[in-house]
């Protein structure tokens, strides 16, 4: 059962607030490489504003007999004391195709630095912001653990975590250097015919409209392909992670139909979104033909009343080509912004998200040796509000004692477990460690006084060595050693090949169930944690195994506070009490022997455990 975390409920906000929003999260740091690398941007869209000049004047001295402006002349004059090219007008033409060059190859290694400043900007924007949210995903309540597919949650670290490189290098600098574009060509082409640049600009702001139009459903599909493919993601994983069943039942075939329905949905969905982009692409290039069009029909005119020359028109049509380009940027910009918007949203989903479990602000870390008394003051709690998982718990637990929590499935075993870890807190009554309320200790100083041995031993891919330290990665090698003879783990280690440094494979499937059992003890040793919880420690060993690791358990419970959830009832006729858990209530406390002795639960449970099958069967 699942508690749901505290959330900000996710508001679809507008495309540009969340894009500032996502950038000013991650652009800290990355100021000045950003600002040389839009300073050099800038520059080479100035440059580009001069390629049109050159090609006017080219046309002015091939199809005209006027005089070229006085400064070709003087420009020419000066370079033909330096190097003999002449006076003539192809020599003129020639420095005009070489300008024409020089500002092509400056404007174009311009481009190169600057596009390489600000695309390594936006990576490292991604790599901050993916750290960011999987250090949050890490520290988020085990509710939204449960709640949530690994593979949604992988999804949102690799892919969705992009957006911000998306609207920082497809959305805030071309933005930018559009706009800049647009004011610079603009200016031009008013001083030059404020009637051509007045067609322009009308023609710029139905595009305008147009690209505002489509934000709304460009923004839906967007998401909707995200979550597709986070869906496939999800069910990759768990197919992957289940190998062993799915091959063991010969269930393949139906795997990979499922798997291709949702890859269907996703296909269906991408599709839906390419044929919106392509369509608002094909609009915009139609706009831009009659624009085009529109403007050379005007400029053709002019110069037929001997109002322009015939170089304005391949100036008015190259800085139309020019304005129409930055607008082009603009609307494929939008389109750009809208689709990392979807991820920024997805992104914010998690960040957003705040943990009922944290510390309160007068918590207070541990600083006197923990004797380990636990206390149940009426304690209640529920996964949700109108449903209570325990009730009303009055319990005390003294210091170095061992208690067994026992009780039929679903009876709050684990979840009373769970509450002295703080995984969650209880919604009535407290809990108290050494008379503290454990709302007042730091989490980091109260999980550091608690070793947790699961059911299923949680190992990672890494060597034995790694595994064991991971309680105490600062424990030096002779107390990684002594952990794994304590846990009984030491003969097994040294008959490996690589001892400490055998990798044991994804959760440990290298290894044999009490071998990995070991080594979750031997990580609890080495913890040397005064309260020790146990989570069914023994389950699907076999007899031999069991009795080893029942007594590597007797080493660690000595001295120590110990709180065992157990089922097989066989396992716990030792310990110093036995709590009995039915529907969230306490209903029994005692020894095993006090507890026999009672016609309750606790007696039932241990004669269904211990009675012949056959014989309860009705067989003789």
């Amino acid at each position: 059962m699942n508690v749901p975390a505290q959330t900000v409920r996710p508001v679809r906000a507008g495309a540009m607030r969340t894009a500032t929003r996502l950038l000013a999260l991650c652009i800290g740091g990355e100021g000045r490489t950003a600002s040389i690398g839009m300073l050099l941007m800038l520059t080479g869209s100035v440059l580009g504003l001069l390629q049109p000049w050159p090609l006017k004047f080219i046309m002015n001295v091939v199809a005209t007999k006027s005089a070229p402006p006085a400064f070709l002349v003087s420009a020419q004059n000066f370079i033909a004391h330096v190097i003999p090219i002449g006076n003539n007008k192809l020599a003129l033409i020639g420095l005009l195709c070489l300008a024409l060059l020089l500002i092509s190859l400056t404007s174009a290694a311009i481009s190169v630095l600057s596009t390489w400043l600000l695309v390594s900007a936006g990576l490292r924007m991604v790599f901050k912001l993916r750290c960011r949210i999987f250090e949050h995903i890490q520290r988020l309540p085990l509710s939204y653990h449960d709640g949530t597919t690994v593979g949604d949650s992988l999804y949102r670290i690799t892919w969705d975590t992009y957006s911000v490189q998306a609207l920082f290098n497809e959305g805030l600098v071309p933005s930018i250097s559009s706009s800049i574009t647009l004011v610079g060509i603009a200016i031009v082409m008013v001083g030059q015919d404020w009637g051509i640049a007045v067609v322009a600009l009308i023609i710029g702001c139905v595009l305008l409209v147009l690209v505002r139009r489509l934000e709304k459903p460009t923004t839906e599909l967007s998401t909707r392909v995200h979550e597709n493919e986070s869906r496939v993601s999800t069910r990759v994983t768990q197919t992957l992670g289940g190998i062993r069943a799915v091959q063991a039942f010969g269930r393949e075939a139906h795997e990979s139909k499922r798997f291709a329905h949702q890859a269907s949905e996703s296909l269906k969905a991408s599709l839906r979104l390419t044929v919106l982009q392509t369509a608002s692409q094909s609009a915009v290039a139609v706009l831009f033909a009659c624009g085009t069009a529109a403007i050379i029909w005007m400029t053709a005119r002019r110069v037929i009343a001997g109002r322009l020359s015939p170089g304005d028109i391949v100036l008015m049509v190259g800085y139309t080509a020019l304005l129409f380009k930055p607008l082009e940027t603009l609307a494929y910009t939008a389109s750009s912004i809208q689709g990392s918007v979807a991820g920024a949203h997805r992104v914010f989903e998690i960040l957003d998200k705040k943990s009922l479990i944290s510390d309160s602000p007068h918590a207070a870390a541990i600083k006197t040796p923990v004797r380990g008394k636990i206390q149940f003051d009426h304690v209640t709690f529920g996964y949700k509000p109108d449903q209570s998982v325990l009730r009303d718990i009055d319990l005390t637990l003294p210091a170095g004692s061992s208690v067994a929590v026992v009780g039929p499935s679903g009876a709050g075993k684990t979840t009373l477990a769970s509450l002295i870890v703080r995984f969650y807190d209880p919604v009535h009554g407290r809990i108290l460690l050494d008379g503290c309320d454990l709302r007042d200790i730091t989490l980091a100083s109260l999980r550091r006084e608690i070793a947790i041995v699961p059911q299923d031993p949680v190992l990672f891919d890494v060597s034995i060595y790694e595994n064991i330290a991971y309680s105490r990665p600062a424990a030096t090698i002779e107390d990684v050693h002594a952990a794994a003879r304590a846990a009984g783990a030491w003969d097994f280690i040294q008959a490996l090949p690589a001892g400490f440094d055998t990798l044991i494979g994804e959760r440990g499937v290298m290894l044999s169930g009490g071998q990995r059992q070991r080594l979750s003890l031997a990580r609890a040793f080495l913890k040397d944690a005064r309260i020790v919880v146990l989570d069914e420690p023994t389950t699907g060993l076999d007899a031999q195994t069991e009795s080893d690791v029942l007594a590597a358990l007797k080493r660690l419970m000595a001295g120590r506070t110990t709180i065992i959830i157990a089922h097989h009832l066989h396992t716990v006729r030792y310990v110093d009490q036995i709590i009995v858990l039915q529907g969230g209530a306490l209903i029994q406390t005692g020894t095993h022997d006090q507890l026999l002795e009672q016609d309750g639960l606790y007696r039932h449970l241990y004669n269904l455990q211990h009675q012949p099958h056959l014989q309860s069967a009705g067989v003789p």
